[in-house]
Parts: C-alpha cells; structure tokens; sequence
C-alpha cells in the first residue's frame, strides 16, 4: 500500500535556474538526462521512465512559419468546426462565430470572461471560461447555437489558468490553477443555470505553472513551469500525485528559454515558449500503463510574441491558434497531424453504487473486505471489511456500520456458510491475526449474520499476511494464510466438541512476498497472488502437492494489462461462468480472467465516481471480494466490493467501494466484442 505524497516544489531561492533544473531531474527520476526528446508518462504510481536516446546536440531547429491574423476579438479562440469559431474576451464577452455564406456573431454569454477550454461531446460542444466574478460559465453548444449557460459560485481561489477532463464514462472535470500554485480537480455538474463544481482533489504545483493542458485518452495533465520546463501528472483523480518531466529548457531539452501555453488536441500535445516565437509539437502515445510523450517539430513563428494557445483539429490538419503580446492579435497557423502508431483506447469506468463508512484509523488501514449472503433476505446480506490496525467491521448493502470486533491487526478476511459449530448450524468466517502470528476464527450466525470470536489457530509463520478460504466439495473448510516470506501454510478447521481446531494438512511457497489468494470451491482450485511475479495455480486440496503453474505473468503479453503489485483475488462463479477478478494496484484497475483453463483475460475496468451520489472511485486497492448471488433488487447479479485507498469527496479516512456486476458485465461484453 502506498502513501498519498504531494510533488515537492524545486526552486530554490538563491540558486540559479540551471541547478533548480537538475535539482528537479534528479529528484523526479532519479537522474540527470542528457536529453528529453523522449519521455514516458506512466499511470502506475512507481516511477517514469525516460529514453535519452536524443541529446541537446542533437537538437532540431524550428521550421519557420507564419500565422495569419485572425478576424476575433478576444484574447483566445477555438475553432470547432470548418466554418464555426468560439471566443473568450475579457472586455466582452463569450461568442460563437459562424463563417459560412456570412459571418455571424452569436452572443453566448453577454459579460467579459477570461480562460477558455473546449470539450467535444456526442451531439455538440462543451465550453468553460471564467467571468470576473470569479465564477465559472459552462456553455453547451449544439446545432452552432448555445442550447444552455450554467453559471457556478464564486470560486474561493483567484485562478491562473484552467483546463478541462473528460474521462471515460465519468462526467466532465476541470482543473482549476490558483495563484498559490495549487491545482483544484473539480467535478462539473449543470442542472439549467447552476453549474455545481465540488472539489474533488487539490495538490501542489511548481511556482510559476499557469498552463495546463490534458489528453483525455491517456489521463495525462500536461503543467508549465515556467523557466523550467514541462510536466506530466496523472489527470485521475484516485492517482497519486507524481509528476515526470516531458520537455526541459536547453540545454536539458528542446525547450529554447521557456515553457507557456499549452493545448492537446488528438495524440498532439502543443508547447509555445512564453514571451517567444517557437511552437513545439509532441506526439503523445498510449502505451499500456499511460503514455508517451516524443517531440516531434519546433516552429518559428515570423513576427510572433506568444501569450496564448489553442488547438483543434480540422480535417486532416491541426489548427493552432496563438495570441500575439505584441499586437494583442489573434493568430493562426495550421499544422500538419502526426500518424498514430496504434490505437488509443481508454480504460472504462464504472461508478460505484454505495460506499461503506469510513474505518475510525487514519493510515493505511482498510484491507479487505468478503461478503456474507442471508440466507432468506438476500437484501439483508453483510460485507465483512478488515481495519488491519484494529479489527474487522461488518455492513450492510448500504455500507453502514452493523458490528466492530476489536481484535487486533486482522489484515485478510473470507469466508464460507453452511459448516458447523459443535454440531449445530453455522457461518465462518476466517482472517489473518498478525499480532499473534495466527488464524482469527469468527462464527456467524447463519440466520441474522451477527458475527462473535471463536478462538484462533496458532501457525508457524513468523509474519503472517494474505489468507483465503476454500471448503471442498464434501464441505470440508480449509484455510490459507500466506507469511510476507512466499510460505504458505493450509489448515483444515474441524469443528469438535470444544468448538473449531485447526490442523495443519499442508505447505507450500511462491519465491517473493505474496498476499492475495482465492479458492475456486466448484474446480478445486487455488489461485495465488505473488505481488511482484504474477498469478499462480495450485490444486486446493491438500494431497495436492506443493508444485505451482504460473497462469499469467508481469511483463509478459498475457499481463500486458497487470501491474505490480497484484493484490485482491476472487471468484464470481454462475453456472455459465467462472471468472477470475484481480486488483491490479499498479495502476488503480480491475482485471478479470476466465477461472477456467487456459486462464484468458477477459477485460479490464476502473471503479470510477458517482457524481449523483457523491461517492468517489476507488485506487490503490489491497483486497476485493465478489459474490454471483441474487442479493436483492439493488445486486441482482451479484457484487463486488473494493478497499479504496484513497477515500476522496470529501477527502477521508479508507473505505470500501461496492459495484454492481451488472456494470461490470457491461464492460466485459464490449470488451469481449
């Protein structure tokens, strides 16, 4: 589990511009390049990578251009289609220009505003500016009419600059830089006139950053700083916020003296150097864990100080639009469109349906979560959640609080109905006691669900971590726990006069730290998580031996999409289908393989927000837990529960995310397409 960290700010008073750029190389890779031609954006939270492969003498020399005054008045322009333009003036006000036959001016909203961003939607477009009462004005724009002008509160932050996200299947964001060098990541919602804009994350920025740009496809914001260079965030909200240089000023990249405006249209991010003449183009490509970032053109621009940019792509052309410092003009120049390498595809998102309360401890807390079925209320049904600090909570499908045991630090949790407890009906539940090295053992009421301690079983692990259960098909119960080492140890839970024993039946070993694990009970088989290998497969039952079979591998072209570490595992099993899901906590997604051999993958997801009932997404998660069972009109194909390490809207302690599967299958039939 990894801690939320804020990008640190590297000028340095007294130190001059060179040193605060390797200062800022160093402490963002870990080294000093020779060269930024290249750079890798990456949407795991570990690290960025670079190829140096172009050095600062190998620099290319701007194309001399010219740009053509543009008929708008304003301070920036978009074009939006062949023959329609919109304009953001801060003297005026917000218009539409149409240029066909005859050029019309429409007046879209009658007060002067600053900023401008553009977003292209199924039937029109999206614009959002800033007016001087320091609210934003979102405008809809369809059939080249405005159809609608929301309008937000005053903002509480005097801002520099703004840009737009459009994530995949989530509703519009905005980033918000304010004079203190911070960027507020909101979420825009309209209803007539009102346009609600709730603070979903802020962090920090380098002093000096007033533009910013983002591709939608790949999540990456694009940041100035000026004097220094370019950056790149992760745009998702859930991300941990790291940045990693795109472009530094010479000789350290391509960059001349300064870094200014930016705009993003297609796979082009545009760079223009504040206060100078050149134009920078970059191609930006998807890889599987982000993108990629390569310079591809500077331009000179004759007789052109630039201030501001815009880019929208028209036919097979790129259309830039710079504000001219010196003239005070508009300007345009078209540039042509770099080819794609391979397709740029977006990750879907699905929003969560409810969230649990939060766990009471700060830190990394919440765990992992596993699901119990009543028996004749489906709706009434309870998900167990493990606060490995403390102890384990069980909800409702609501996600409200229902039973805290304080039993220590249990990290993992499962569980399986219809044993028995000294001869009568019974629910067990196990979880992972890692204050004394040992299985937790808990009985559940098979009727109400209400969950009491029922002894432990002592291992022989010196550092107990992951733990699963599996009961086999004459109903045995079995339980795993894993040590941090690779060890894994097998018990089987007989239930006796005295209540529940364990014994040990087997041991067996993955090589590095493992945690994650499920049982498919139907197969008879296990399935194990090694954090930093892959996924493995072993028999469940215990004169299975102790020889694994990898299933899918990190690094290799049947894992392309999973990314250290591998956390969460379970099953959602019909009698159509058996399926694999795992958290893939590198790079905040969920992906799901067929149980059954050869172990496909199926497709992949993000728990995204829910705008309409404030529930943010989920990221980072350790354990998941997912049950096919008919659980009322709300689950009526089953759920999945997720620990979300980074509980946000508003910003709190861990919690657990819940997530129809009738979402999820959604996104397995397209995928499966």
């Amino acid at each position: 589990m990894k801690i939320h960290q804020q990008s640190p700010n590297f000028r340095i008073p007294g130190v001059g511009r060179m040193t605060a750029i390797a200062a800022a190389l160093i402490s963002a890779t870990g080294l000093i390049l020779s060269g930024c031609s290249e750079m890798a954006i990456s949407n795991q939270d570990s690290t960025a990578t670079t190829s140096a492969a172009a050095s600062h003498t190998s620099k290319a020399l701007p194309v001399s251009v010219s740009a053509q005054p543009l008929n708008l008045a304003g301070e920036q322009a978009i074009q939006l289609e062949a023959s329609s333009w919109i304009s953001a003036d801060p003297k005026r006000s917000l218009s539409l220009v149409l240029r066909d036959n005859a050029e019309q001016h429409q007046l879209m909203y009658p007060e002067p505003v600053e900023y401008l961003d553009v977003r292209q939607t199924e039937t029109g477009h999206i614009a959002v500016s800033l007016n001087h009462n320091n609210q934003l004005v979102l405008t809809t724009i369809e059939n080249n009419s405005a159809t609608e002008v929301a309008v937000s509160k005053s903002l509480p932050w005097a801002l520099e600059g703004l840009c737009l996200y459009q994530p995949p299947r989530e509703p519009l964001q905005l980033f918000a830089l304010d004079e203190e060098a911070v960027a507020h990541q909101l979420l825009l919602t309209s209803n007539g006139k009102q346009l609600s804009a709730p603070v979903i994350r802020s962090f920090s920025l380098p002093p000096g950053t007033e533009y910013c740009a983002v591709d939608d496809v790949t999540e990456s914001l694009f940041v100035s700083e000026e004097g220094i260079g370019i950056w790149a965030y992760n745009a998702r909200a859930e991300s941990q916020v790291q940045r990693v240089p795109v472009d530094l000023v010479a000789p350290w990249g391509q960059l001349a003296e300064n870094a200014g405006p930016l705009a993003v249209v297609d796979n082009t991010l545009l760079a223009g150097e504040k206060d100078g003449d050149i134009l920078h183009q970059y191609q930006i490509e998807a890889t599987p864990d982000g993108s990629s970032t390569q310079h591809v053109a500077s331009y000179a621009i004759a007789n052109t100080v630039i201030d501001g940019l815009q880019a929208s792509a028209i036919n097979k052309q790129i259309t830039a639009v710079v504000l001219n410092d010196e003239t005070g003009q508009l300007e345009s120049l078209s540039i042509a469109r770099p080819a794609q390498s391979h397709q740029r595809e977006s990750m879907a998102y699905i929003p969560a349906s409810a969230e649990t309360d939060a766990v009471k401890t700060p830190g990394d807390a919440a765990d992992d979560p596993a699901i119990w079925v009543h028996p004749t209320r489906p709706e009434a049904s309870l998900i167990l959640g493990t606060n490995k600090k403390q102890g384990l909570y069980s909800y409702d499908l609501q996600g409200k609080t229902r039973q805290f045991l304080e039993v220590g630090r249990v990290n993992n949790v499962d569980l399986r109905q219809g044993f028995s407890m000294k001869g009568k009906p019974a629910d067990i539940a196990a979880a992972s006691q890692r204050d004394r090295k040992a299985i937790s053992l808990f009985q559940i009421d098979p009727g109400s669900g209400h969950m009491t301690t029922a002894g432990e079983v002592v291992t022989t692990l010196n550092d107990v971590y992951g733990l699963c259960m599996y009961q086999s098909a004459q109903k045995d119960v079995f339980v795993f726990i894993n040590d941090k080492d690779g060890r894994y140890e097998q018990y089987q839970i007989l239930d006796t006069g005295k209540g529940w024993q364990g014994k040990l039946v087997r041991t067996f070993a993955v090589e590095t730290q493992p945690e994650g694990c499920a049982a498919d009970d139907r197969a008879g088989n296990l399935f194990v998580g090694e954090e930093g290998r892959g996924i493995w497969l072993i028999g469940a039952d215990a004169n299975d031996g102790d020889q694994l079979t990898l299933v899918t591998e990190l690094g290799q072209p049947s894992a392309e999409h999973l990314f250290a570490d591998v956390e969460g595992l379970d099953v959602y099993q019909t009698d159509t289908e058996n399926l694999l899901v795992v958290s893939s906590q590198g790079n905040d997604s969920y992906l799901v393989y067929n149980a059954d051999a050869p172990y496909d993958y199926v497709g992949r997801f993000r728990v995204g927000l829910n705008a309409r009932l404030g529930i943010d997404g989920a990221s980072e998660t350790d354990g998941l837990t997912v049950r096919s069972a008919y659980l009322g009109e709300q689950y009526p194909q089953g759920l999945l529960v997720v620990q979300d390490g980074r509980n946000l809207m508003p910003n709190d302690l861990q919690n657990f995310k819940l997530v129809d599967w009738r979402d999820v299958e959604a996104v397995l039939k397209t995928d499966r397409k």
